[in-house]
């Protein structure tokens, strides 16, 4: 079959961006013909911008490549900013099915994340959210939330998303937030994320005495916290992976900040680790790390939160706890510091919970059971 990827770039390469190519390539080493077509963000912000909510110039460049390519299915994943959802009429012109992954809450909220002032906001969940504007939740700008939530009031008003055959939402919980927001329930799947099979570590988890964190140093993603319950307890180290604007909040005793690293020095930092942490104070639509986590046999301790609470197994894949409250982290990160048998134990289990739902094969299946859905008799069985 052939499929036609849409994507449109981060300016900075993040999580969605290696879901994307992780994605191609796997569904490129099954046989599967795949045409990646992306767009970016590096031409000036302020066009761009005006330019959001619909791009005539891409409606024609992407029915040029279906007139071309004649693709069987074709598979949205991030259209901020260049790219715009008028790709979706564009398929749908040429009468190419379109599949809609939601990595984000871009089509419900201004800053894609239902997160103000350090906390959960679903005030627009199912609304115009014209309320992002009036609290500049998208860039802390009132130009730049405007131009937002046009994209997601025009697009509401010409129907756009009726265009979309099939969405994917990577949990269970991310799934909920669009349904309250009236998405159609029996057009949402759940299929999540997946990393390739790094293999089991040299040593058990209770060989290391290291934390790790891997991702966007954010506020969102809970830093401070971390950083305030780090300094409580005693022993170990604590391994900050990633760039961003808390880095200096994490300028605390026993704290390694490692910067930006590759996927194999990711994986490798993870493997060397004791269990991975993710404090996150907004709704994550998935969590890599947590893959990451279990595919090389590590224990999380993360929020209860969002997709997070649903991924992560108290006291079977790891330990959960309230966000944002510091002294039940501070108790998660000793516990397992101190306790080898329930680090072994929960790393173990974290191995299988790998293995039987995110692995490349197993999400294949889930993806062509998507593609099967839009496409009937054209998906290839695996």
């Amino acid at each position: 079959m052939r499929v036609l990827v849409l994507h449109n770039r981060y300016r900075q390469p993040g999580g969605e961006d290696r879901v994307v190519a992780s994605e191609v390539q796997m569904l490129r080493s099954y046989g599967i013909e795949v045409e990646l077509f992306e767009a970016d963000n590096n031409a000036n912000a302020l066009p761009l911008l005006a330019g959001a909510a619909w791009s005539k110039q891409m409606y024609e460049k992407v029915r040029a490549v279906c007139r071309r390519y004649r693709p069987e299915v074709a598979h949205l994943h991030n259209f901020w900013m260049a790219l715009t959802p008028s790709a979706i009429e564009a398929c749908r012109s040429m009468g190419v099915p379109v599949v809609q992954s939601l990595h984000n809450f871009r089509l419900l909220c201004a800053n894609a994340l239902f997160l103000r002032d350090g906390k959960i906001c679903t005030d627009c969940l199912g609304k115009t959210p014209w309320r992002g504007i009036v609290h500049r939740c998208y860039n802390g700008s009132a130009l730049a939330s405007a131009a937002v939530v046009n994209m997601i009031a025009s697009n509401r008003a010409r129907d756009t998303w009726a265009g979309v055959d099939a969405f994917i939402t990577p949990s269970s919980h991310a799934r909920s937030l669009f349904v309250a927001a009236g998405f159609d329930s029996g057009r949402i799947c759940v299929k999540p994320n997946f990393v390739p099979d790094p293999g089991l570590a040299a040593a058990p988890p209770s060989k290391s005495k290291t934390i790790v964190y891997t991702g966007r140093l954010s506020a969102e993603k809970g830093l401070r916290n971390l950083a305030s319950a780090w300094e409580k307890i005693s022993g170990g180290e604590l391994v900050v992976i990633g760039n961003g604007p808390e880095r200096e909040s994490l300028a605390v005793p026993r704290v390694t900040l490692a910067g930006a690293l590759n996927h194999a020095e990711v994986i490798r930092a993870i493997h060397n680790a004791r269990a991975v942490v993710l404090p996150s104070l907004c709704f994550e639509t998935f969590g890599n790390a947590i893959a990451e986590a279990y595919a090389c046999g590590r224990p999380v301790i993360a929020s209860d939160i969002g997709a997070l609470g649903e991924i992560v197994h108290h006291r079977r894949t790891g330990l959960k706890f309230e966000p944002g409250n510091m002294v039940q982290l501070s108790a998660c990160l000793t516990e397992v510091l101190n306790d080898a048998a329930l680090a072994d134990r929960l790393g173990e289990n974290a191995r299988s919970e790998y293995l039987d739902r995110y692995t490349p094969r197993r999400n294949l299946q889930l993806l062509m059971e998507v593609y099967e859905r839009v496409a009937p008799g054209v998906a290839l069985t695996v």
